[in-house]
């Protein structure tokens, strides 16, 4: 298990890539590479509704750690089959979630539902997938837009996860 300590959670504020409306997110992710990555369930959300199913789906049933609605609920349901279901506690990258970004990267698709926090998946993603974008969340800015694969999102990222503490 990593576990993000307090000094590095400011360096988590500077998105890794830049932030986009809901209209430029359906825009970018209709015509990317694959596979199209998704962290969070506001993101899935709106890619869900704009009629883009992302090819790998990391979700929490939260936003901003409250509960999503039941209609928001009922609308990722139908596109979630059969996810990977991992324990993750808020500031912390469980040794299953660990093993389920691995299976879902190495395979290119795939669900996992977080019990707990998505939001560090995130780096795992950045630092070790070779392809696609990832679309996910940043509190306070909206969704951003992150080119897999890139040499400096992958080294920003793997420094981030090398520096956290392992437990």
């Amino acid at each position: 298990m990593l576990v993000l300590p307090e000094a590095l959670r400011g360096e988590l504020h500077e998105p890794f890539g830049p932030p986009v409306t809901t209209k430029e997110l359906l825009k970018i992710a209709a015509s990317s590479p694959k596979p199209l990555v998704s962290v969070g369930d506001e993101c899935l959300s709106s890619l869900i509704s704009g009629g883009i199913v992302p090819d790998i789906m990391v979700f929490d049933f939260k936003v901003k750690r409250k509960e999503i609605s039941q209609e928001m609920k009922k609308r990722l349901a139908p596109f979630v089959k059969e996810p990977y279901v991992v324990l993750s506690d808020a500031g912390r990258i469980s040794d299953d979630l660990l093993v389920a970004l691995d299976r879902v990267l190495g395979e290119g698709r795939g669900a996992i539902f977080v019990v707990g926090e998505d939001d560090l998946s995130a780096l795992v993603i950045m630092a070790y997938a070779k392809s696609g974008p990832l679309v996910s969340g940043q509190p306070d800015v909206g969704a951003v837009v992150v080119p897999l694969g890139d040499e400096g999102v992958m080294e920003r990222a793997a420094g981030i996860l090398s520096r956290m503490q392992k437990a």
